[in-house]
């Protein structure tokens, strides 16, 4: 019994015959120009590779004179650090029934996020010992009062690891590492 081949079903064959319509390419209408307008006031279309191809060329200019982001100097990131560090001194230290230890663990976490994202990504402060040790302290002290909650107070044990860390980075800090 033979089958008779449906137009709407093709069926992939191994056969090397090739249909002559889709080998044969057209390049002369790719590199002809589009046919001139027949009026004369008529403006030159604009081609959607031309518009591509002006866009690349103007954003890898731009983005060849673009100054990376910078953390700033040396005596910005020792001054932001100790002011860090006094936040978390002062904040760790607070007596459990102080009222307004809650507003100053939002202000100490509102300090040391913005430390942590503007120094986390320079290469030329990641081999610090200061920013190590902060970096560590801080960590601690954020991790403990997410856990726990901003009235929570720091375990003995936790507090004085966080502050000889801290002394630690603190001492680093006015060596200049």
């Amino acid at each position: 019994m033979a089958m008779a081949s449906s137009p709407a079903l093709i069926t992939p064959t191994t056969s090397t015959h090739r249909h002559p319509k889709l080998t044969t390419l057209s390049i002369k209408s790719k590199l002809t120009p589009p046919p001139p307008s027949s009026s004369p006031n008529s403006q030159p279309t604009l081609r959607r590779r031309d518009l591509v191809a002006s866009t690349a060329v103007f954003s890898s200019a731009l983005l060849l004179h673009a100054n990376p982001a910078s953390a700033g100097s040396d005596d910005e990131y020792v001054k932001e650090t100790e002011e860090v560090i006094n936040k978390v001194r002062s904040t760790i230290t607070l007596d459990k029934n102080d009222p307004h230890v809650a507003e100053k663990v939002a202000e100490l976490r509102d300090a040391s996020n913005n430390w942590v994202a503007k120094y986390r990504r320079e290469k030329q402060l990641l081999g610090r010992p200061s920013f190590r040790d902060i970096y560590s302290a801080l960590n601690a002290v954020s991790g403990h009062y997410i856990s726990f909650g901003p009235t929570a107070p720091i375990p003995a044990k936790r507090k004085v690891r966080i502050l000889e860390e801290i002394d630690t980075a603190e001492k680093a800090l006015q060596r200049g590492r």
